[in-house]
């Protein structure tokens, strides 16, 4: 996907009732974790945690009410393309005991983070196909 940092944000803002004070989990390669960051910075995040890989997310998501996913995504030959995949069961030990809401957004060109997960308690996952349509209805009002 393009830069979408500052819609992203815009709607997480809103979801969230505000960014400020609160905590978030980057994941992924550190050049596409960078504009995020930089927003989330000047939005006064209380913690911006960042991984490379989603493999330490269920003990870091207890402490986060936002989560943004931009998998590295790798090229094989024949342009087939592999998405690292976040799975539910991998959201759901990080969720345990939850009582405030978690902001999942998925930022791969195709869906990576398994669609079972926006179906957990107190888990609200916007997904490629979510963003595109969310995007595509903003450019329209905005034209």
């Amino acid at each position: 996907m393009q830069d979408i940092a500052p819609e992203v944000l815009s709607i997480a803002d809103a979801c969230l009732g505000g960014l400020q004070g609160r905590s978030a989990l980057l994941i992924g390669p550190e050049e596409q974790r960078y504009p995020y960051l930089t927003l989330l910075r000047q939005e006064r995040m209380k913690y911006i945690y960042q991984e490379e890989t989603p493999e330490r997310a269920p003990y870091i998501l207890p402490y986060v009410q936002l989560l943004i996913y931009t998998p590295a995504i790798t090229r094989f030959e024949g342009q087939r393309l592999a998405i690292p995949y976040l799975t539910a069961a991998t959201i759901a030990k990080g969720c345990e005991g939850r009582r405030t809401p978690l902001l999942i957004f998925d930022l791969a060109p195709t869906t990576s983070v398994e669609e079972l997960a926006g179906l957990l308690p107190a888990v609200c996952l916007y997904t490629p196909e979510d963003l595109r349509r969310i995007l595509c209805k903003t450019a329209i009002k905005a034209s």
